[in-house]
């Protein structure tokens, strides 16, 4: 699995409804829906979940 230090993650936003709605397990690390690389919540609130990770789909239009 692809492994990131937490200085090459940022914060993602996620709708934590829909992310529970979409996920049957959610684990840390991982990479979800082979887009996001996900290392760890950081904030919930009602609405949202604040996960510190990495859009691996804007590291592939990189190469």
């Amino acid at each position: 699995m692809i492994k990131f230090k937490d200085l090459e993650c940022y914060p993602i936003r996620f709708d934590l409804f829909g992310l529970i709605a979409m996920s049957d397990k959610l684990t840390f690390p991982m990479v979800w829906r082979e887009e996001y690389y996900l290392k760890k919540v950081i904030e919930i609130n009602i609405k949202d979940v604040i996960i510190l990770g990495r859009n691996l789909t804007q590291e592939t239009d990189n190469d």
